[in-house]
Order: structure tokens, then C-alpha cells, then sequence
């Protein structure tokens, strides 16, 4: 045993202190309304069939929504190559990506200047004016 309890005081209360509480609820709950048990809809469940048609219908959803948009798009440069020379003289000044940016001026023009490279057979950019570059 420690000393520490042996000291510890212990304090008498008088019954005329004690104050004595009668023992009611802190709060009342009243029932204003309470639902029928036959009008309160059981949750709703989904199936695996119900998970199956509801993708579905997603999927449809979005692949007409894909289809709208794709319809609606305005023509790419590929669409109006009919109105592109199919061969391009080379002019003094000239350079690759100065053609790609006429030849193709909705497109990047590096993209442009990488396809009539390949197009062309060019290892490089250098140009001479006369030579004959295809465009499609």
C-alpha cells in the first residue's frame, strides 16, 4: 500500500445537503405523423439484368451523342483536297513550311512540312525554286 492512499480524505455529506432530483426524461419525442406501413416503399434493388440494360442504354446513349457530334463536325482539311493542287512549283523564297501553311492552312504545319517530305522524298528543307513538290 502507498502512502498516497492512505491520506486520502473522505468527506461526509449531510442528508440535509443532499438534494434528491426526481428522475424524468430530458426530452419527450412526439409522433406528429407516422407513414402507414403499406404506403413506405421497400428500397430499390438492382438486379444484374437491370445493371445490364441500364448499360446498355448508356452506351447507346453515348454512341448516339458520339454520332450527333461526329455528323455535325465541320469538313477537314482531308475532306477539301480536291480544291489543293495536287503539284506545287517551288517560287524563289519559298520554304516547306511556307507551302504547308498554303497547301494546308487548317492543319499544323508541321505536320504538313513531315507529309510532303515523305511525300517528296526529302531528306531535308532545302528547296530550289522550279522543282515540282506533289501535295497529295
Amino acid at each position: 500500500m502507498s502512502v498516497a492512499t492512505e491520506f486520502v480524505p473522505v468527506f461526509d455529506i449531510p442528508e440535509r445537503a443532499r438534494h434528491t432530483y426526481p428522475e424524468r426524461p430530458l426530452a419527450t419525442v412526439t409522433d406528429l405523423y407516422q407513414p402507414a406501413p403499406r404506403s413506405v416503399s421497400a428500397p430499390l434493388r438492382l438486379t444484374r439484368r437491370g445493371v445490364v440494360v441500364l448499360s446498355g442504354l448508356v452506351g447507346l446513349m453515348a454512341a448516339a451523342i458520339i454520332g450527333i457530334a461526329w455528323a455535325s463536325a465541320p469538313p477537314s482539311a482531308s475532306d477539301a483536297s480536291g480544291s489543293v493542287p495536287a503539284n506545287v512549283s517551288v517560287q524563289q523564297g519559298d520554304s516547306l513550311w511556307s507551302i504547308a501553311a498554303r497547301v494546308a492552312p487548317k492543319t499544323d504545319p508541321r505536320v504538313e512540312v513531315e507529309r510532303l517530305q515523305r511525300l517528296n522524298h526529302l531528306g531535308g528543307v532545302v528547296l530550289q525554286p522550279g522543282q515540282l513538290l506533289r501535295t497529295r
